[in-house]
């Protein structure tokens, strides 16, 4: 779920952006960013939080 929420968010962003005046490569490119941060987040998140003791491998 927040990966669907950074992504709406990141693309409401681009097209505020857009509506402002601001070039829409740059916009996409912060949006891309804001996507593949979130991306990366969750993917290390899962990996530290299945290591450890306890953990089912």
């Amino acid at each position: 779920m927040p990966l669907v929420l950074a992504t709406t968010f990141a693309l409401s962003l681009w097209i505020i952006l857009g509506a402002l005046g601001v070039s829409s490569f740059d916009g996409i490119m912060l949006a891309l960013l804001i996507i593949l941060l979130a991306a990366g987040g969750r993917l290390i998140s899962r990996t530290v939080g299945s290591v450890g003791p306890g953990s089912r491998d």
